[in-house]
């Protein structure tokens, strides 16, 4: 499996979720499908529940104490 970091991650399905024509490589489609963060709709892809609550969970605002 590629590894990705979770920078890239993030990237990936927000270009995903944004259904933007420049998609990510098919390597980077087959190592979120194979971590179940997107699946296929159609001839499209979209985030499951996993990938939203993953795009969510990197941009929550953490405190900085």
């Amino acid at each position: 499996m590629l590894a990705l970091s979770a920078q890239a991650i993030t990237a990936a399905l927000q270009l995903i979720a944004e259904k933007n024509p420049k998609q990510p490589s098919d390597a980077v489609i087959n190592a979120l499908l194979a971590r179940e963060l997107i699946h296929r709709v159609g001839k499209h892809f979209e985030p499951t529940q996993f990938g939203r609550a993953y795009f969510r969970h990197a941009y929550t605002i953490r405190p900085a104490w």
